[in-house]
Protein backbone atom coordinates (compact mmCIF):
# COMPACT_ATOMS: atom_id res chain seq x y z
CA UNK A 1 0.00 0.00 0.00
CA UNK A 2 1.45 3.74 -1.07
CA UNK A 3 -1.23 5.70 0.78
CA UNK A 4 -4.33 5.92 2.02
CA UNK A 5 -6.73 8.97 3.09
CA UNK A 6 -10.15 9.81 4.57
CA UNK A 7 -12.98 9.77 2.42
CA UNK A 8 -15.82 10.61 5.08
CA UNK A 9 -17.91 8.19 3.04
CA UNK A 10 -19.55 4.95 3.99
CA UNK A 11 -19.79 2.80 0.66
CA UNK A 12 -22.76 -0.36 0.06
CA UNK A 13 -20.14 -0.10 -2.90
CA UNK A 14 -17.70 2.05 -5.17
CA UNK A 15 -16.56 1.89 -8.32
CA UNK A 16 -12.96 3.31 -9.90
CA UNK A 17 -12.48 5.07 -12.81
CA UNK A 18 -9.38 6.09 -14.50
CA UNK A 19 -7.68 8.78 -15.64
CA UNK A 20 -4.97 9.15 -17.87
CA UNK A 21 -2.69 10.17 -15.24
CA UNK A 22 -1.69 7.14 -13.14
CA UNK A 23 -1.58 9.41 -10.01
CA UNK A 24 -5.13 10.23 -10.74
CA UNK A 25 -8.41 8.09 -10.20
CA UNK A 26 -11.66 8.62 -9.34
CA UNK A 27 -14.60 6.94 -7.54
CA UNK A 28 -17.83 6.98 -7.09
CA UNK A 29 -18.82 5.91 -3.82
CA UNK A 30 -22.68 3.94 -3.18
CA UNK A 31 -23.49 4.59 -0.01
CA UNK A 32 -26.81 3.33 -0.20
CA UNK A 33 -29.92 5.69 0.93
CA UNK A 34 -27.67 7.92 2.08
CA UNK A 35 -26.01 9.52 -1.08
CA UNK A 36 -23.60 9.21 -3.69
CA UNK A 37 -20.05 11.60 -3.44
CA UNK A 38 -17.43 11.22 -6.53
CA UNK A 39 -14.35 11.54 -5.35
CA UNK A 40 -11.37 12.93 -7.19
CA UNK A 41 -8.16 11.27 -6.11
CA UNK A 42 -4.33 12.21 -6.75
CA UNK A 43 -1.12 10.55 -5.81
CA UNK A 44 1.98 13.13 -5.60
CA UNK A 45 4.71 10.42 -4.58
CA UNK A 46 4.50 11.09 -0.65
CA UNK A 47 0.85 11.43 -0.33
CA UNK A 48 -2.56 10.59 -1.79
CA UNK A 49 -5.34 13.03 -1.24
CA UNK A 50 -8.98 13.22 -2.40
CA UNK A 51 -11.58 15.91 -2.64
CA UNK A 52 -15.69 15.72 -3.43
CA UNK A 53 -16.19 17.07 -7.18
CA UNK A 54 -20.33 15.77 -6.86
CA UNK A 55 -23.19 15.15 -4.06
CA UNK A 56 -25.73 12.57 -5.62
CA UNK A 57 -23.78 11.81 -9.09
CA UNK A 58 -21.80 8.47 -10.26
CA UNK A 59 -18.42 9.53 -12.57
CA UNK A 60 -18.78 8.11 -15.83
CA UNK A 61 -15.05 8.26 -17.23
CA UNK A 62 -12.41 10.64 -18.14
CA UNK A 63 -11.62 12.52 -20.92
CA UNK A 64 -8.52 11.57 -22.89
CA UNK A 65 -6.23 14.83 -22.47
CA UNK A 66 -8.10 14.19 -18.66
CA UNK A 67 -9.24 17.58 -18.28
CA UNK A 68 -12.87 16.92 -18.26
CA UNK A 69 -15.17 14.02 -16.19
CA UNK A 70 -18.72 13.35 -17.27
CA UNK A 71 -21.20 12.00 -14.56
CA UNK A 72 -24.63 11.63 -14.26
CA UNK A 73 -27.40 11.97 -11.75
CA UNK A 74 -28.20 9.05 -9.32
CA UNK A 75 -31.45 9.47 -11.14
CA UNK A 76 -29.88 9.44 -14.12
CA UNK A 77 -31.95 12.43 -16.05
CA UNK A 78 -28.91 14.86 -16.64
CA UNK A 79 -25.21 14.34 -17.74
CA UNK A 80 -22.98 16.76 -16.66
CA UNK A 81 -19.37 17.81 -17.89
CA UNK A 82 -17.37 19.09 -15.11
CA UNK A 83 -13.83 20.23 -15.04
CA UNK A 84 -11.30 18.01 -13.45
CA UNK A 85 -9.15 20.78 -12.24
CA UNK A 86 -12.07 22.03 -9.87
CA UNK A 87 -14.86 19.66 -9.57
CA UNK A 88 -17.14 22.57 -11.59
CA UNK A 89 -20.08 21.97 -14.02
CA UNK A 90 -19.08 23.32 -17.37
CA UNK A 91 -21.90 22.29 -19.01
CA UNK A 92 -25.24 19.77 -18.71
CA UNK A 93 -27.75 18.06 -20.87
CA UNK A 94 -30.87 16.46 -19.45
CA UNK A 95 -32.60 12.95 -21.43
CA UNK A 96 -35.88 14.32 -21.27
CA UNK A 97 -36.92 16.87 -23.88
CA UNK A 98 -33.70 15.93 -25.31
CA UNK A 99 -33.37 12.30 -26.75
CA UNK A 100 -36.31 11.09 -28.27
CA UNK A 101 -38.75 8.20 -26.41
CA UNK A 102 -38.36 4.31 -27.75
CA UNK A 103 -40.21 4.02 -30.98
CA UNK A 104 -41.64 1.07 -28.47
CA UNK A 105 -42.76 3.21 -25.92
CA UNK A 106 -46.03 4.42 -25.17
CA UNK A 107 -45.00 7.46 -24.42
CA UNK A 108 -45.43 6.96 -20.70
CA UNK A 109 -41.91 6.21 -19.85
CA UNK A 110 -39.34 9.09 -18.80
CA UNK A 111 -36.01 8.75 -20.65
CA UNK A 112 -33.05 8.49 -18.82
CA UNK A 113 -29.11 7.77 -19.40
CA UNK A 114 -27.49 4.96 -18.48
CA UNK A 115 -24.71 4.25 -15.84
CA UNK A 116 -21.75 3.92 -18.36
CA UNK A 117 -20.42 6.54 -21.14
CA UNK A 118 -17.65 6.32 -23.19
CA UNK A 119 -15.15 9.68 -24.95
CA UNK A 120 -15.11 8.45 -28.46
CA UNK A 121 -12.51 11.41 -28.52
CA UNK A 122 -11.71 14.77 -26.08
CA UNK A 123 -15.19 16.35 -27.92
CA UNK A 124 -17.27 13.44 -28.00
CA UNK A 125 -18.98 11.29 -25.63
CA UNK A 126 -21.08 7.97 -26.39
CA UNK A 127 -24.15 7.70 -23.69
CA UNK A 128 -26.89 4.90 -23.92
CA UNK A 129 -30.57 4.89 -22.82
CA UNK A 130 -30.48 1.51 -22.72
CA UNK A 131 -31.82 1.27 -19.15
CA UNK A 132 -34.81 2.83 -19.92
CA UNK A 133 -34.95 1.12 -23.61
CA UNK A 134 -34.69 -2.49 -22.51
CA UNK A 135 -38.42 -3.20 -21.76
CA UNK A 136 -39.51 -1.60 -25.69
CA UNK A 137 -36.70 -3.22 -27.94
CA UNK A 138 -32.67 -2.66 -28.08
CA UNK A 139 -30.71 -0.32 -26.97
CA UNK A 140 -29.87 2.81 -27.90
CA UNK A 141 -26.31 4.78 -27.76
CA UNK A 142 -25.99 8.46 -28.20
CA UNK A 143 -23.20 10.64 -29.66
CA UNK A 144 -22.78 14.09 -27.46
CA UNK A 145 -21.15 16.57 -28.62
CA UNK A 146 -19.33 17.40 -25.50
CA UNK A 147 -17.98 21.11 -26.02
CA UNK A 148 -21.71 22.11 -26.06
CA UNK A 149 -23.19 18.71 -24.30
CA UNK A 150 -25.65 18.61 -27.77
CA UNK A 151 -26.88 15.56 -29.01
CA UNK A 152 -25.72 14.69 -32.66
CA UNK A 153 -27.29 11.92 -32.88
CA UNK A 154 -28.41 7.88 -32.68
CA UNK A 155 -25.90 5.69 -33.48
CA UNK A 156 -26.41 3.18 -35.82
CA UNK A 157 -25.16 -0.65 -35.29
CA UNK A 158 -25.11 -2.92 -37.94
CA UNK A 159 -26.43 -5.74 -35.61
CA UNK A 160 -28.90 -5.19 -32.47
CA UNK A 161 -26.92 -4.19 -29.32
CA UNK A 162 -28.09 -4.50 -25.84
CA UNK A 163 -26.63 -2.88 -22.22
CA UNK A 164 -24.89 -0.11 -22.08
CA UNK A 165 -21.69 1.31 -24.27
CA UNK A 166 -18.81 0.91 -21.93
CA UNK A 167 -15.03 2.61 -22.64
CA UNK A 168 -12.63 0.54 -24.01
CA UNK A 169 -9.69 3.06 -24.98
CA UNK A 170 -8.37 5.20 -27.70
CA UNK A 171 -12.31 6.27 -29.36
CA UNK A 172 -13.92 2.65 -28.96
CA UNK A 173 -16.16 0.95 -26.95
CA UNK A 174 -17.62 -2.27 -26.28
CA UNK A 175 -21.23 -3.32 -25.60
CA UNK A 176 -21.96 -7.34 -24.19
CA UNK A 177 -24.38 -9.30 -25.19
CA UNK A 178 -27.57 -9.34 -22.82
CA UNK A 179 -26.91 -13.14 -22.58
CA UNK A 180 -23.17 -12.33 -20.73
CA UNK A 181 -21.27 -14.61 -23.81
CA UNK A 182 -20.29 -12.19 -26.41
CA UNK A 183 -18.14 -8.59 -26.31
CA UNK A 184 -18.43 -6.38 -29.37
CA UNK A 185 -15.88 -3.63 -29.67
CA UNK A 186 -17.34 -0.38 -31.84
CA UNK A 187 -15.74 2.38 -33.25
CA UNK A 188 -17.19 5.41 -35.11
CA UNK A 189 -17.07 5.44 -38.91
CA UNK A 190 -13.96 7.78 -39.81
CA UNK A 191 -14.20 9.53 -43.14
CA UNK A 192 -11.01 9.10 -45.79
Amino acid sequence: MLGRTRTMTVASGSEHTPHPDPARMGLSVGEGEEGSPVLWGRWDGRRLAAERIGVERILLAASPSGRRLPTVDTGRWSLALHRTQDGSVLRELDAQGTVPGHPGSTGEDRVHWDHDAAFVDEDTLIAGTSGCDARHGGARHWLVDARGMTLRGEISYPVPVSGPARPAGDGAWYTVSGDGALVRLWEPDRED
